[in-house]
């Protein structure tokens, strides 16, 4: 099973008035976390690719062993990391997207939706706690396509609202996992409680 690990690592920071990716927690950016997480995780994957703007966390991606492409036109929205990212992908059996402001994702939580997928190469893989659903997401080769035609700031829920008897949910136990640093009040507890490991 071949699986491609795509970052995106290019959003604007619209309500942190800075680059959120590049505030720390304890000794890391924030983008570090997933980097190591994913890097933790490389030989269950073909490829990782690291779609961002910020010349530092693609210099770092590359220090890491990843791939990346340089997003030029973040400011077009979300769709265009996706396309980016797919663009530079291989021939796979499947992308797992990441996002770089969710710093919790653990080792053993990527290895389970990718085990799921084994299992369900068809399926939209969906981590969820709670009937809520989050990232990462793991979509087959087959919504390529789809992938390739979304414009603006239209993310994949998206193709999964149109998909939904497609979709596999995986239910995790925490939604601690699910935390992404959005805002300076998000950005505030994650400081106080660090990431844990």
């Amino acid at each position: 099973m071949n699986v491609d690990a795509i970052i995106m690592a290019a959003g604007l920071s619209k309500r942190m008035n800075q680059n959120k990716l590049k505030m720390k927690i304890g000794d890391k950016h924030i983008y570090e976390y997933i980097f190591e997480a994913v890097k933790n995780c490389t030989g269950y994957f073909k490829d990782v690719i690291v779609v961002a703007k910020d010349n530092d966390v693609l210099r770092k991606a590359s220090e890491a062993g990843f791939n990346y492409v340089k997003n030029e036109e973040s400011f077009l929205g979300q769709s265009v990391s996706i396309r980016l990212g797919v663009q530079k992908a291989g021939l796979v059996d499947g992308f797992m997207f990441f996002v770089a402001d969710q710093p919790y994702i653990k080792e053993k939580t990527i290895k389970k939706l990718l085990k799921a997928f084994e299992e369900n190469p068809d399926k939209i893989i969906i981590p969820r706690f709670n009937q809520t659903n989050g990232n990462p997401v793991i979509f087959p080769y087959a919504f390529r396509e789809q992938l390739m035609n979304l414009s603006g700031d239209a993310g994949g829920k998206s193709i999964i609202k149109k998909n939904l008897d497609g979709l596999l949910n995986v239910d995790l136990k925490s939604d601690y996992e699910f935390t992404d640093i959005d805002t300076m009040e998000d950005y505030d507890r994650a400081v106080k409680k660090k990431v844990k490991y």
